[in-house]
């Protein structure tokens, strides 16, 4: 093309625009250099007159802010500060991009004031970025941008010079673009985050609590169920920690049923909406049949439309493109919002699909206690009680990065022993051939730093919980914490002298009060009557490695259930549509067949059938009912990832979701030999043998039963096979 060519500018600038966003998603160098030369080339191109310079002086501006931030150098620091400034003074004021082109001068001075230290620069920060904001009309959406970049100024020169009035005018400016109901939802979580953070180091507790609520009031704006599955995981990264740092703000002032309902909205949240467009409500249906029977029509609208995935959209809408499907989503999300609006206007109604209170979630303790373990900057303990009390126990010996610390030494000892820790790991390797002196450091620490010290404090609860067996202990824990085995904690030195949590309680998990609450609502199923138990078997999966212990695994089932109410899919038989058909139908489900977790995408975990996988995403679309119990006997069901461990996005939390009560998964591969021996023995403790006591009843749930069998594991494999025994673990009450 001519060097004198008039559109050659553009062309120029959309290139840079172009190479700019695929810097920005896989952080290639060589984009950012070429970002830099093709917009400096359209710079130079355009006289000083034309009103577009401006924009791409700007655009100039902030490539060479980029490339300071991966490379450190200075000179394209100052370069952007001089950009910066030319695209401010040929823009004359009233322009449209104007505030925008202030605002990126003023990040510019800002980080620049942060290398160099002069105080011009951060004073000039302030001025051109006060300009911005000024200049923006209230309803406009960029404004909480500008207001956060304002309080930013604000709070770097507090370091500097130790003034409080820039605290509080950095506390002003982040209200405001919390506040700001115009502007995007995710700029006013990043707002009122760093007012909550803000606040908590500088200001009192109870600004704090102001500033936090305001957070979680936002966060379902920013997961919102108008948008995809997919774009609402994207959203979720980072999250939690400011949930954690909202939870140990609310319990550094006592508020303990505050921190309990903190916690509670911001785990699982997607999971839980899912939930909230199937939950029926009897109440309302009676009462208001028809904006019952609208709530429920555009219910099941939105939840398979957030749920599908093209392969399974039916055939008569796949012509449909991404963005009508779309429009659609949002418009079922809209109309979903104003009708919960029109409900809770109702007499009655005021809190229908609200976040539940304390009031409501004290009830989950029934059988036992429930451990919310907290591992923020502050580490503490919240157990909740039969008696509907929180009693807190401090954890000041533990810390958010000795759980990270204890997470790592835990993979690195699977890995040792050759244990798969992901979709693409290596196979198993038999134990012996390992060292076991991470596992048992791992395992020591969590018992000397949470679980002893939770113990001691709640031994009068355990007692009064025991009733002739071992107490139940319900663990809800959050961060990295989520990931380690809390019900293996203890000190294993040999056969004369250990200590660990099993000789105390029984130990399952929950992925939410909320899920607890779901499981508790259900009937007490009469003993004496049959259940009805499906089989899945998978021991020559088309494309994966055989498992010829499955058919021995099977038959150990088979020995206790009932032919008549007995229904087992092998081979090309287990095919994901026939299972799915067949789930509603009865009570207990197990799966005995390959199990992957997909970190690169997390809704695709799967069980592995004679067809393809069962996915995560699939079974999201399932409600059943009249559900008891699912085994997952496959390997690494309830992994979760890494990136979100708030969410307990795995195949076990899928199961809860699906409406099963009880989850018995593993957290890693388990050896093939070992999976008949936990089968034989769990449905022996759970359908077998059956009493009339009340102690005989308990030890019968899900989680005595697998007790049971995992003590009986311990004893085959010898107790110091940690990697044998430890993997498996009841989900449910």
């Amino acid at each position: 093309m001519p060097f004198f060519h008039v559109g050659k500018a553009r062309w120029l600038i959309n290139l840079g625009s172009a190479l700019f966003c695929r810097f920005e998603r896989f952080g290639e160098l060589g984009d950012i250099e070429n970002a830099i030369l093709v917009n400096q080339q359209a710079v130079d191109l355009t006289p000083d007159h034309n009103a577009a310079k401006a924009g791409w002086l700007s655009n100039l501006g902030i490539a060479f802010q980029e490339r300071f931030k991966r490379l450190g150098k200075l000179e394209d620091l100052e370069n952007a500060v001089l950009v910066l400034q030319k695209a401010v003074d040929l823009n004359p004021d009233g322009h449209v991009v104007k505030a925008t082109v202030l605002a990126n001068l003023g990040v510019a001075f800002e980080k620049r004031f942060e290398h160099l230290g002069p105080l011009g620069d951060i004073e000039n920060a302030i001025l051109v970025k006060q300009q911005a904001v000024d200049m923006t009309p209230d309803g406009h959406a960029d404004k909480a941008v500008f207001l956060v970049n304002l309080g930013s100024a604000f709070e770097s020169r507090f370091g500097c010079l130790g003034k409080p009035g820039d605290i509080m005018e950095a506390t002003v400016a982040y209200k405001q673009a919390t506040e700001h109901t115009s502007s995007h939802p995710f700029n006013r979580y990043n707002a009122a985050r760093c007012w909550a953070t803000l606040c908590s180091k500088h200001q009192s507790p109870s600004s704090a609590l102001d500033a936090y609520t305001a957070v979680l009031e936002i966060i379902p704006q920013v997961v919102w169920l108008g948008h995809r599955l997919n774009r609402r995981y994207e959203e979720l990264p980072g999250i939690g920690k400011i949930i954690n740092a909202a939870v140990a703000m609310a319990i550094s002032v006592g508020d303990l049923p505050r921190a309990v309902e903190w916690l509670e909205e911001g785990r699982s949240i997607v999971w839980k909406q899912i939930l909230q467009l199937r939950t029926p409500s009897d109440e309302l249906h009676q009462q208001h049949p028809d904006i019952a029977d609208e709530l429920l029509r555009v219910s099941l609208a939105l939840d398979n439309a957030g749920t599908s995935s093209f392969q399974n959209i039916d055939s008569e809408v796949k012509h449909k493109s991404v963005e009508e499907e779309a429009q659609n989503h949002h418009k079922l999300a809209a109309k979903y919002e104003e009708l919960l609006q029109q409900v809770r206007k109702l007499d009655g109604f005021s809190s229908f699909l609200r976040p539940k209170k304390f009031s409501e979630l004290s009830s989950v303790a029934r059988s036992g206690p429930v451990v919310i373990v907290i591992v923020a900057p502050r580490c503490d303990a919240l157990v909740m009680c039969t008696s509907g009390e929180i009693d807190l126990v401090p954890l000041p010996t533990f810390s958010l990065e000795q759980a990270k610390t204890l997470h790592l030494k835990m993979l690195s000892s699977l890995q040792a022993h050759g244990v798969r820790v992901s979709c693409d790991g290596v196979v198993m390797h038999s134990a012996e051939e390992a060292n076991q002196d991470h596992f048992i450091s791992v395992l020591a620490d969590l018992w000397s730093h949470v679980v002893q010290p939770i113990l001691s404090e709640i031994e009068q609860v355990l007692y009064e919980n025991a009733h002739h067996s071992l107490p139940h202990i319900t663990w809800c824990a959050t961060g990295e914490l989520a990931f380690l085995p809390l019900h293996a904690a203890g000190i294993y030195m040999s056969d004369n002298w250990d200590m660990n949590i099993s000789d105390f309680a029984v130990s399952s998990y929950t992925t939410t009060l909320t899920a607890m609450l779901g499981s508790g609502s259900k009937p007490k199923r009469d003993p004496t009557v049959v259940h009805n138990v499906l089989i899945v078997s998978q021991p020559a999966t088309p494309g994966q490695q055989c498992l010829p212990n499955v058919m021995n695994e099977v038959e150990a089932i088979q020995r206790y259930t009932s032919p008549d109410h007995t229904c087992h899919l092998t081979h090309e038989s287990a095919t994901v549509e026939v299972v799915l058909g067949e789930m509603s139908k009865h009570e207990i489900i197990h799966l005995a067949c390959h199990g992957i977790q997909n970190m690169q995408n997390p809704l695709s975990s799967a069980f592995l059938l004679y067809d393809g996988g069962l996915e995560l995403n699939t079974l999201m679309r399932l409600s059943l009912e009249n559900t008891e119990l699912a085994v997952l006997s496959a390997c690494e069901t309830a992994t979760g990832d890494k990136d979100i461990p708030e969410e307990a996005l795995h195949l076990a939390a899928g199961m809860l979701a699906v409406g099963y009560p009880n989850v018995i998964a593993t957290m890693w591969s388990i050896g093939d030999t070992d999976a008949p021996l936990i089968a034989d023995k769990v449905y022996a403790n759970l359908l077998g043998c059956r009493g009339n006591s009340e102690s005989q009843k308990a030890k019968l749930t899900p989680a005595y039963a697998l007790h049971e069998a995992v003590k009986h594991l311990r004893k085959e494999v010898g107790e110091m096979n940690f990697v044998r025994w430890v993997p498996f673990i009841h989900f449910g009450v």
